[in-house]
Parts: structure tokens; C-alpha cells; sequence
């Protein structure tokens, strides 16, 4: 066989041929040029598959390319627009771009931005901005932040992410940003409104009536608690009531305190103190409302202490003495003919014994009292007068050692009177070397045993009925006569508003101004110098009625030196007002009407008084006085017509 048959017969083709996949070819049949075989069946096979892979690659091209291309066309056909599943606090805002998102989260959310929070505690509420509580809502970038949700990452992700909006949407809130230290400094400035205090159980004595305020606790704003609470209220986005968070804080002082002081007050007020002493038949009453003011009341581990004021009670024994004081008790004298003379006898007086008098009085006021009126009998020395005819060349009275004078033209009668008593207590009296002269002393009581009538007078800030209206004019010249002596004067108080009595000769004897008065009022203000010229002064007072002058000379030897009067110096000055004042006065018959006190201005002035001695300046002594603006002021009847 040849070996060509032989590979022909065993090779693939001749294997398929003889499995019948083939047909034979015979061995006559011979290809000629040109001649085309038929179409052979195994080619539509062959194309069939190589469609299916076109299929096959389409597909999985298909798989790998939309993927990758869905989410951005997504995004692309809803460009700048939020995507389908996004919504804000379950408000959908899919295909609306930025700005309508904004726009609709601030009609959504309207009513919050008026008014977020209304904080409230007791009866008051507040109701804060954002800003004032330092919270900001960024509904802008709440918009920018829904457009978001889809188009961040890469393919798969996104692809991912539109899965889930699909499935599950997004829902946004809203950037709330809270500055909590700005929300603590808002409501630490709240607190000043809502915090008190809290109140002692406290005492206090009115008209001689014991008055006891009971304790409240007070509240304290817990800050850091309230701030939580309205930052969850905030996270709302809803207008919301928050109330404020505080705590009580008990007082000190109690009540139970309080009423253990009221007893122990009341029992130094439940009797009445009659005031005497075995030198004279005078007494003096001292009431509940007087012994009210003596109290002193403090707080003391949790308790309210009540007690006598040691220090009020010797300043009232000093005002009692010028009352029980019998003044001077030496010889009155009078200076003529360039001598002294005696115009009358001395006399044996008393003096109070001012601690003894504390000493008495209080313990009186610490023991219980029975019955409505306790009777304290004051301790008292007797004083004796020191000179007799035979002493007065002893004296070193000489001569005019300084006067002072002052007009009270025009005044009522009632004021001349008077002015007229308070002479006669002060003529002839005498001074000792280094003595503090008190003029309400030797004034002693102003009423009618004293020669003295009711008359109007400044007591406070106005004029009004009182003993002894007028006697300021007896005081402020003798003031004057101490002045112009260079005396060293201890207490002095100048009115409260210009009198214009007191202007003529304040600057010496042909010169007149203000600025040169002095007011007194028995057992409150009073006038005081010291004689330091080394010997005794006699006062020697004048009263001419013809021309309407009272002079007050100081007779003695007169020291080395010299007083001179620098001013006035006058400054802010202030008109009176134009508006009257009325006072209704019940003990007048209805529709009377008078005029106590007349309109004058304000100003202030300074005197200064220089004393010298052979043209070296020894001292300075400033007199300052504050004259207030006052108005017209009308005293009007209201009470009943007795004609």
C-alpha cells in the first residue's frame, strides 16, 4: 500500500468520513478549474456562533459599561437637582435644585426662625433669637447637602447609593450648630433677671411698732441643666416651651428667728420711761417711739440679735443734757464804764452725770416692766458758781473783744418774742478759759415757762410751726460775734435754703451777704465753740427794737491776732423751681390757703475765715454752705370751718 493512502485513510477528515459525518468523495470525481463546490452545511454553524459571541459581548459589555454610566446619567438628567429618595425631616425635595430647596426649608421652617423657644419660669417667659442664643440654622447648606446623596464616590459606590435611595430614600435634617458658650453667656445675662437672693427674716421698728419681714429663699438659675434642655428642645426645629431649671436656696436667718426678735423688741418698747431727777420737779417722757430708735438689730449665727445701742443711747443722754443742764451758774454781768458789774447772783445748778445717766437708763430698759411706765431717776451733780463780787477784777474783762450783729426787720411778733427769751437766757452769761460753749445748753428747754411762743421755724428742709420760731436769729448772731473773735468753732450747721434775714451785716457791720447763718434745734443741731483766749468772755446781748437789730458783743481781752473774711465764693447756682408746692394741713379750715415758704435759688458758698497774727497766717477755717433751690410752698386748709 502506498504510504500516502495510508495517512489519507487515517487522518481527522477520513475519520469523520467514516463516522458518516462526511461525505465520501468517489474516486472518479476529479475538481476541475472554475467548477465551484457547493455551499457545505457546516458553514451556517459556524456563522450561527459566531453571532452568539457578538450576543455574548454585547451583553457583557452591556454589564460592565452600564454600571458605570447609569449613575452619571442619573445625575445628569436630574443635573443640579436633588435625586429621587432625598427628602429633609421626611419632606421630599427630589428634581428641586438648591435654591428651591432653601426656599421651601424656609417657609417649612418659618415659624421656628420667628421664634424657636419660649423659655419660661413662674410668670415670665422670654423669647430669644437664634442668634441671641448663638445657634445657627444653615438651611443653604442643608440645600447644597441634599443635592449630595448619589454623586459622591466611584461607579459602584454611586451605583450603590442609587440603590439605596431607591430602596430606602436619604432623609436629611437640617445643620443646627449650637455655640454652647455663647448659650451660657445668654443665659447667665438671664439670670440676673430670674435669680434672688435670698432673704433674711429681718426686724425693723416704725412709729414705735415692731415690724418683722419673714424670710424668703431664694433661687438660683441652674444654668448648665437649662442649657441641655433647650439644646434637645433646638433639635426639635419646632417651636418649643422650655422651662427654666432652678433651685431653691434657703436664708440664714429664719423665721422662726424672727419671731424670738420680736418678742425680745417688743419688751423694750412696752413701757414708757418718765425721765427725772431730785434737783428739779421738771421730767422728761421718752415714748416707744423714741425708745425705737435706740434699738440696734444685727444678724448673729442664724439669729437676729436685739439690744440697746450703747452708742445711740449716749448721743440721746448728750441731747438730754442740754434740757437737765442748768446752763451757766456763775453771776450774770454786764460790762460798762470800761468795768464789769454784777447784775445777778450766781446759783447753785446741776449737771448730768452723762454715763451714770447711760448706765441707769439702760439697765432700766433690760429688766422686764410691769407696768406702762417705768420711772428712771437721773443722777445728777450739783454744780456751784466759781465767781463772787470780789473775783470779778480776777476776770481779764477788759474790753470788746468782737460782736456780731444781725437785722430781723420786718418779722412777725411771735418772732421778736422770741428772739427777745433767747436774749434773755444769753445776756451777761459767762465763758470760762477753755470751755466749749454750747448754745442749746445755755438756752436750755424752749417753751413758756421760758418766755418763748409757737412760731414758725426750719426744721428739716421747711418751714413750719414750732416753739421758739426765731431763735436761729439769736443763734446765727452769736455765731458771728465767735467768728469775728477767731474762737475755734466745734459745731455749726448753716440753714438749708437762703433766709434773707440773715444776709444784713454777715460781713461785719456794713457789709451783708449769705453764707453767715447758723441754724439750731434743740437736743439735734446745736452750735459749740471754745474760748481760747485765756481768759473769761462775757456775752453781752442786745435787743433794739426801734431799729430792728440784735447784737451779740463778747467782752474779755483780746488776743494777738487777727481774723479777716476771704469770699464769699459763689458757684452752682440753681434756679428755684417754677412749680409751687401745696400742703394740705387738716387742723386749717377748708379752703385757706397761706404761703409758708417763699421760691428762692440754690447756690453754694464758701467763706473762709484767716487768722493772723502780725501778718503771719496762723490758720484757715472754711465755712461751707449748700443753699437748695426751693419753691413757693402753700399750706392749704382741708379740714372742717369751726365759723
Amino acid at each position: 500500500m502506498p504510504l500516502g493512502d495510508y495517512y489519507q485513510d487515517y487522518g481527522p477528515i477520513q475519520r469523520r468520513r467514516r463516522s458518516g459525518e462526511l461525505p465520501r468523495r468517489s474516486d472518479g470525481e476529479k475538481r476541475t478549474p472554475g467548477h465551484e463546490r457547493p455551499p457545505s452545511p457546516r458553514r451556517p454553524r459556524r456563522l450561527r456562533r459566531i453571532a452568539w459571541g457578538w450576543v455574548l459581548l454585547r451583553v457583557v459589555t452591556a454589564l460592565l459599561v452600564i454600571p458605570i454610566v447609569l449613575p452619571y446619567a442619573v445625575s445628569l438628567f436630574y443635573y443640579e437637582r436633588a435625586l429621587p429618595g432625598v427628602s429633609v425631616q421626611g419632606r421630599p425635595v427630589h428634581n428641586l435644585n438648591q435654591q428651591e430647596i432653601a426656599t421651601a426649608l424656609s417657609h417649612h421652617y418659618a415659624s421656628f426662625l420667628r421664634q424657636p423657644v419660649t423659655l419660661t419660669y413662674a410668670e415670665q417667659s422670654w423669647q430669644p433669637t437664634l442668634a441671641e442664643l448663638g445657634v445657627t440654622l444653615d438651611l443653604d447648606g442643608t440645600a447644597a447637602a441634599a443635592l449630595t446623596p448619589g454623586r459622591q464616590g466611584d461607579p459602584l459606590t454611586r451605583l450603590r447609593h442609587l440603590w439605596s435611595l431607591w430602596r430606602d430614600g436619604h432623609d436629611l435634617s437640617p445643620q443646627l450648630v449650637i455655640d454652647m458658650r455663647h448659650l451660657q453667656n445668654y443665659l447667665s445675662h438671664l439670670s440676673a433677671t430670674v435669680e434672688t437672693p435670698p432673704q433674711n427674716a429681718s426686724l425693723s421698728v416704725a412709729a414705735g411698732k415692731v415690724i418683722g419681714t419673714p424670710a424668703t429663699p431664694g433661687v438660683q438659675l441652674l444654668a448648665h441643666e437649662t442649657a441641655v434642655d433647650l439644646a434637645r428642645s433646638l433639635g426639635t426645629l419646632t417651636p418649643q416651651q422650655c422651662p427654666l431649671r432652678t433651685r431653691q436656696l434657703p436664708p440664714t436667718i429664719g423665721n422662726e428667728a424672727l419671731v424670738e426678735a420680736q418678742e425680745r423688741a417688743r419688751g423694750f418698747l412696752d413701757s414708757t420711761l418718765i425721765l427725772t431727777h431730785s434737783a428739779q420737779a421738771s421730767y422728761w417722757t421718752w415714748e416707744p417711739e423714741q425708745l425705737a430708735t435706740l434699738l440696734h438689730i444685727e444678724p448673729v449665727d442664724r439669729q437676729l440679735r436685739v439690744d440697746i445701742s450703747r452708742e445711740r443711747l449716749t448721743r440721746e443722754v448728750e441731747r438730754l443734757a442740754q434740757l437737765v443742764d442748768s446752763g451757766s451758774v456763775e453771776p450774770r454781768l454786764r460790762f460798762e464804764d470800761g468795768r464789769v458789774h454784777l447784775v445777778r447772783e450766781g446759783y447753785t445748778g446741776w449737771e448730768l452725770q452723762q454715763p451714770a445717766a447711760v448706765q441707769a437708763i439702760s439697765e432700766t430698759l433690760h429688766q422686764p416692766h410691769p407696768a406702762t411706765q417705768t420711772v428712771v431717776v437721773l443722777p445728777v451733780q450739783e454744780v456751784f458758781p466759781h465767781i463772787t463780787q470780789e473775783t470779778l477784777p480776777d476776770l481779764g474783762i477788759v474790753e470788746l473783744v468782737a460782736e456780731g450783729k444781725s437785722s430781723f426787720a420786718g418779722s412777725a411778733d411771735y418772732r421778736i418774742t422770741n428772739i427777745k427769751a433767747g436774749a434773755a437766757r444769753l445776756d451777761g452769761v459767762l465763758i470760762a478759759p477753755d470751755e466749749e460753749f454750747s448754745f442749746n445748753t445755755q438756752l436750755g428747754e424752749v417753751n413758756a415757762e421760758n418766755g418763748f411762743v409757737e412760731g414758725y421755724a426750719v426744721v428739716g428742709n421747711r418751714t413750719q410751726l414750732e416753739w421758739g420760731g426765731g431763735v436761729c436769729q439769736n443763734s446765727t448772731t452769736v455765731f458771728r460775734a465767735a467768728f469775728w473773735a477767731g474762737l475755734p468753732i466745734t459745731e455749726h450747721h448753716p440753714h438749708p435754703f437762703i433766709i434773707s434775714w440773715y444776709d444784713r451785716f454777715a460781713y461785719g457791720p456794713h457789709e451783708d451777704g449769705p453764707g453767715m447763718d447758723a441754724t439750731i434745734f434743740t437736743g439735734v443741731n446745736d452750735l459749740k465753740f471754745v474760748n481760747d483766749t485765756g481768759h473769761w468772755l462775757l456775752m453781752q446781748v442786745e435787743v433794739d427794737e426801734y431799729h430792728q437789730v440784735l447784737t451779740v458783743q463778747l467782752y474779755g481781752t483780746r488776743p494777738d491776732r487777727q481774723v479777716a473774711l476771704e469770699g464769699p465764693v459763689i458757684s452752682n447756682e440753681v434756679a428755684a423751681p417754677r412749680q409751687p408746692v401745696y400742703i394740705n394741713d387738716p387742723t386749717r379750715p377748708a379752703g385757706t390757703v397761706y404761703q409758708s415758704d417763699v421760691a428762692r435759688n440754690g447756690r453754694d458758698i464758701m467763706i473762709t475765715r484767716v487768722i493772723r497774727r502780725d501778718g503771719e497766717e496762723l490758720r484757715r477755717d472754711p465755712f461751707f454752705t449748700r443753699f437748695r433751690a426751693w419753691p413757693n410752698v402753700f399750706v392749704r386748709g382741708t379740714g372742717t370751718d369751726d365759723g
